[in-house]
């Protein structure tokens, strides 16, 4: 039953009763682990024995996650300055290529007209042609007629 007490009593917080315990010429390589405790009154009764003096190992392990989350945030904005150069790239290229194209289509668009204008004018010469044949078969046929009657009125 005393002992119960003394462990309950090591578990309260605040109290450092390590000290009762351990010999006295080496109190700074001992440390007590208050996160080794079940709950609040409750204790596992583990003492830990560390070659840091109290708090130095925490002290590294928030200097650690600290350094952790520092190499993480320069690596997040390494990443995002480099995502940000690829989509200045991708857009650099598709205002290029946009550029291009719009060329292009400006010089389909002059060449189009210049062959719609060509096209125009081999319709008329073709509509020309065409009458001309027309006039000529006319003329053949009345040529044709002509030497019927010539041949009619001398046999």
């Amino acid at each position: 039953m005393q002992q119960n007490c003394v462990a309950n009593l090591a578990c309260l917080p605040g109290l450092d009763f390590t000290s009762f315990f351990l010999p006295q010429n080496d109190l700074h390589i001992y440390d007590f682990d208050p996160l080794g405790m079940v709950g609040p009154y409750n204790c596992s009764g583990s003492t830990t024995i560390s070659s840091m003096p109290a708090g130095t190992a925490d002290k590294q392990e928030r200097r650690s996650n600290d350094e952790r989350k520092k190499r993480r945030l320069a690596s997040n904005r390494e990443s995002a300055r480099r995502s940000r150069v690829r989509k200045q790239r991708r857009l650099d290229d598709l205002s290029s290529q946009v550029a291009e194209l719009l060329d292009t289509n400006q010089r389909l668009l002059i060449e189009l007209n210049h062959m719609i204008a060509r096209h125009a004018r081999i319709v008329r010469e073709n509509a020309k042609l065409r009458e001309e044949a027309a006039d000529f078969q006319k003329r053949l046929n009345e040529m044709e007629v002509a030497s019927s009657l010539e041949e009619l009125l001398y046999v």
